[in-house]
């Protein structure tokens, strides 16, 4: 019965709402990709949903740290509407960034893997997984000098790659995993890496891991 005269929220900010999202929040998701800068970085292309700071990140932590599937639902369905309407550069493969086992037993899925799913009929190219994440603490909540210091140990090749690879992952804030996956891609075969992701929490930054 609380249920039924509880006041209803925007998962997105916290307001009184009467559906999911209000209808500010939802015009932030359903905002074209923007593009991001890529010079001086290991990638090729680089697209956002938006930025991190806003609905956006609000969704991605209560889908990572809360395990709210209504979040991941809104975040899936956006990025799929987004790649409707125009993609970057065709990729030959579609490479989730990954995360540890033990994390994904944890929340019982892992958000770029099916941002990956949704991403990859767009461009009619195949997910594939060559990357394992190494065993050690979350990125998330560590300094960037910590950050840069971790990247070059963050991933291992399981098998070699080829052609131009897209990147999919949920947030980039100093940019240490996206650009410790790109290089282990360019050093294992990629001739190109670009990343789609949901929310970037301002420019891409060049971090000195691997190749460069």
């Amino acid at each position: 019965m609380l249920d039924l005269i509880a006041e209803s929220r925007c998962l997105g900010c916290d307001c009184a709402s009467p559906a999911s999202l209000c209808a500010e929040c939802a015009a932030e998701l359903e905002a074209p990709l923007r593009a991001l800068p890529t010079r001086h970085t290991l990638l090729t292309h680089a697209v956002a949903l938006g930025a991190y700071a806003g609905p956006i990140g609000t969704l991605v932590r209560r889908a990572k740290f809360q395990h709210d599937l209504r979040a991941v639902g809104l975040l899936c369905r956006s990025l799929d509407a987004a790649l409707a309407v125009g993609v970057p550069a065709l990729p030959d493969a579609v490479v989730p960034v990954p995360t540890t086992p033990w994390r994904v037993a944890a929340r019982g899925f892992h958000l770029p893997d099916r941002l990956a799913a949704i991403a990859a009929p767009h461009f009619g190219a195949p997910v594939v997984r060559p990357l394992r994440r190494r065993w050690g603490p979350a990125q998330a909540g560590r300094t960037y000098g910590a950050r840069l210091l971790a990247g070059d140990g963050l991933f291992s090749l399981a098998h070699p790659v080829a052609g131009h690879v897209l990147l999919v992952d949920d947030v980039v804030t100093s940019g240490t995993s996206v650009h410790a996956a790109a290089a282990e891609l360019l050093a294992a075969g990629a001739s190109a890496v670009s990343l789609v992701v949901l929310g970037a929490a301002g420019p891409l930054r060049r971090v000195p891991v691997g190749i460069s």
